[in-house]
């Protein structure tokens, strides 16, 4: 068995469900939508050793009968704001804090508690049933009863409800610490509902904060609220002749017990404080720290308490034991000890994968008089040693998990000896997958275990399991990572031009966030997903719209910085500087943005591989001219020496595509430059022109399948399928929806365009 201790300061702890309130003997796990309300409540006060002390265990019954309402015999009525918007409105019976303190020191038999006190500077600390170990509360007396404070019986309006145009700055804005003088000061002569405000606090009437021990509140609606579990009250007001104080008066309740019932202040009501949150609810422990601490002195730290689990079938029994005489133990499953522990706890465990689900267990051991070790958790199975976080990892390395400082090489080696399997989930993974025992291995006396290398071939979270009879299940989940890839642009950036940038990791463009800073300025902005391009693996393309678009930040030639966030890589974030020019792409009345091969046309002009006017003339068939020539300008325009082998042609560029290897003639010395070439024709010459980069082809070794899985793949020339084939392995040659090539179609200057595009992406 494992334990774990909250600190002693945390004197209780978390949530109790309405189930366990019942102490029946044989527990159920159901849970509720309601915390439990404090039937037994601990009362500490912190002596001058800075020990909290326990002076009092009181029941909810006992309170209840020294608790009263108002000085006139009504209820106490408590009015609040909140951000729904609407108001709550509260009736309770109860006892103020000072009230309490004073009863407490007079029902508390031990040495020193006569000298406890409530006033000035003093501090009551509370904690509720579902604060999780926590005092999340405190008040000093000041705060609460040295403000005057009301309620007021003009917030509630049976027509209009809670104005929420009272809020100074809107509702999400309200001025929350604010206090009068600064409201007065800074907003009362800009707020335009000052006058509202001044008349419902005119007919404001004083009270006093109360631990309400009876209540019952709800919202001032017809019905509640999606964001509230309080009931709608607003058939109850106008039972009442539309008046909300006293329309709860039958309905009182101790569901809520104990409860901070927080009358408004007039800087409250002002600033549109929401006050409701301070109502706090479900309140066992109190601690009183006061600014004198008084002469309280602890008679001793009571022992920690200890359980021991026993499983018959499917019946557990908890016993528990304390080796502080005279300790009173009290348990629950769900945080908030309130159990008084008189024998053995049975729990029904049918069904219940302990390993997955162990059973927790929460006890007190405490004791009038004395400080102790405040609440206790056991758990069964025994929980698995605490490793040291990792948060990240690097893939294709491997990963190596520690063992906490805290732990101690007992423990890590009780639980290494016994650790019989490891299970993993991969991100491309439907389930765990048990890994195999040469890919992982426990070292006791390093402390740590040791995942291999070839666990992690793809980035992403990894979620481990690790399995030790008599010990609960050990989950962990570390993020695997890639060194951050080098980031290029093969091509000039021109102002309105695509810009397209690679990356040496196939997969870097997934998952990327892409700022750009200008120049001179120090906030990156966010480029919209929309115009970023992801398509094609280890390329980014901003898409030429952006430059159009009213999100632009790069309108001006100048240096900018485009910065590269992916959390799936190490460094996280990669700054890329980047030379925008000035370029003359004008605007062809044939070229849309939307159009798909807008991308290409303003690429093709702004490299200066194709030219055009007015028009780009992007249904105008391609010639073998054209494409000789953009294919001689890509390569650099080399120098041509020679003379031409045709009649018709006696072109630079065809001069030179000839010689490469990448034209033929027509027969007869002619070359025909006007003809219109196809589709296939475009693959075949570039396949010739990339066998003369440095770049290596790659070989399709199965050219027939690669082509079949276009319809019309039959339609390729016996001439053209080598090319064709690599031009489609390669995404030049994409199809069209219907998953036809089209190989002997005429290309248009629109398709040449995108499937060049599509080369220089490849």
């Amino acid at each position: 068995m494992m334990r774990n201790k909250f600190p002693r300061a945390l004197a209780a702890a978390f949530i109790l469900s309405l189930i366990l309130a019942l102490a029946l003997p044989a527990v159920s796990f159901a849970k509720t939508l309601v915390s439990a309300k404090a039937e037994n409540i601990f009362f500490y006060a912190t002596n001058a050793e800075d020990k909290a002390v326990l002076v009092d265990i009181l029941t909810l019954d006992e309170l209840s009968e020294i608790s009263h309402g108002q000085p006139n015999g009504k209820n106490y009525t408590i009015s609040s704001t909140d951000n729904y918007p609407t108001t709550q409105y509260c009736e309770a019976r109860g006892i103020t804090v000072p009230e309490l303190v004073d009863y407490v020191k007079r029902a508390s038999g031990i040495a020193g508690a006569d000298a406890l006190g409530f006033s000035g500077g003093d501090t009551i600390r509370l904690m509720a049933t579902d604060s999780f170990g926590n005092y999340n509360r405190s008040w000093t007396y000041d705060a609460l009863y040295s403000v005057p404070r009301y309620y007021f019986e003009g917030l509630f309006d049976a027509k209009t409800g809670w104005k929420p145009g009272w809020e100074i700055a809107g509702e999400d804005n309200s001025k929350f610490g604010l206090t009068l003088e600064d409201y007065l000061a800074k907003y009362k002569d800009s707020d335009a509902f000052y006058a509202d405000k001044a008349s419902v606090f005119a007919g404001g009437v004083r009270t006093e904060p109360i631990l309400a021990t009876q209540s019952f509140s709800g919202r001032t609606t017809s019905d509640a609220l999606v964001a509230s579990t309080e009931i709608g009250i607003a058939d109850q007001i106008a039972k009442n002749g539309g008046v909300a104080a006293g329309s709860l008066k039958n309905m009182l309740e101790d569901t809520w017990s104990l409860r901070l019932s927080l009358p408004m202040t007039e800087a409250d009501l002002m600033a549109a404080h929401r006050t409701a949150f301070d109502n706090f609810k479900w309140i066992y422990n109190l601690r009183l720290d006061m600014e004198d601490a008084p002469g309280l002195r602890s008679l001793g730290t009571i022992a920690e308490p200890a359980a021991a689990f026993s499983v018959s079938g499917d019946v557990m029994t908890i016993s528990v034991s304390c080796e502080t005489a005279g300790a009173k133990l009290f348990y629950s499953f769900d945080g908030a000890p309130q159990i008084p522990y008189t024998k053995p706890v049975t729990v029904d465990v049918t069904g219940r994968n302990l390993a997955q689900d162990p059973v927790t267990f929460y006890m007190t051991a405490v004791r009038e008089g004395w400080d102790d070790a405040g609440v206790i958790t056991a758990k069964y199975p025994g929980l698995a040693p605490q490793l040291k976080t990792t948060y990240s990892a690097m893939a294709d390395t491997a990963l190596t998990l520690s063992a906490d400082d805290a732990v101690s090489d007992l423990d890590w080696l009780a639980w290494t000896q016994k650790l019989s399997s490891v299970t993993m989930k991969a991100p491309r993974d439907g389930g765990y997958k048990t890994v195999d025992k040469e890919l992982w291995q426990a070292d006791a006396e390093a402390r740590t275990i040791t995942l291999d290398k070839r666990l992690f071939t793809e980035t992403g979270s990894h979620s481990f399991v690790f399995r030790a009879p008599s010990f609960a299940d050990k989950s962990v989940s570390v993020t695997i990572k890639r060194t951050a890839p080098a980031i290029n642009t093969r091509y000039g950036a021109a102002l309105g031009a695509p810009v397209v940038f690679s990356f040496g990791s196939p997969e870097y463009q997934d998952g990327l966030t892409v700022y750009v800073t200008q120049p001179g300025r120090a906030n990156p902005l966010m480029l919209p997903t929309s115009y970023l391009d992801r398509s094609a693996p280890g390329r980014l393309i901003l898409r030429a719209a952006y430059f159009k678009s009213a999100s632009c930040a790069i309108k001006e030639p100048g240096d900018y910085v485009f910065s590269f966030v992916n959390s799936k890589f190490e460094p996280g974030s990669v700054d890329f500087a980047m030379k925008f020019a000035a370029a003359d792409i004008p605007d062809f009345d044939d070229v849309a943005a939307g159009d798909w091969y807008y991308d290409a046309a303003r690429f093709v002009i702004a490299e200066g591989l194709f030219d055009a006017d007015e028009s780009f003339g992007s249904d105008s068939p391609m010639t073998r001219a054209m494409l000789a020539e953009t294919l001689y300008r890509l390569y650099g325009a080399p120098d041509v020496s020679g003379e031409s082998p045709f009649t018709d042609s006696g072109e630079k560029s065809v001069i030179w595509a000839y010689g490469e290897g990448i034209v033929e003639g027509a027969g007869g010395g002619l070359f025909l430059p006007e003809n219109t070439i196809t589709r296939e024709q475009i693959a075949v010459m570039l396949y010739r022109y990339h066998k003369i980069t440095p770049a290596e082809p790659f070989a399709v070794a199965d050219a027939a399948g690669e082509l079949s899985r276009f319809i019309d793949s039959g339609a390729v020339s016996a001439w053209a399928r080598e090319g064709s084939a690599w031009a489609a392995q390669a995404g030049i040659l994409r199809g069209t929806d219907n998953a036809e090539l089209l190989p002997q179609e005429t290309a248009t200057r629109a398709q040449a365009a995108q499937l060049l595009f599509n080369y220089l992406l490849m």
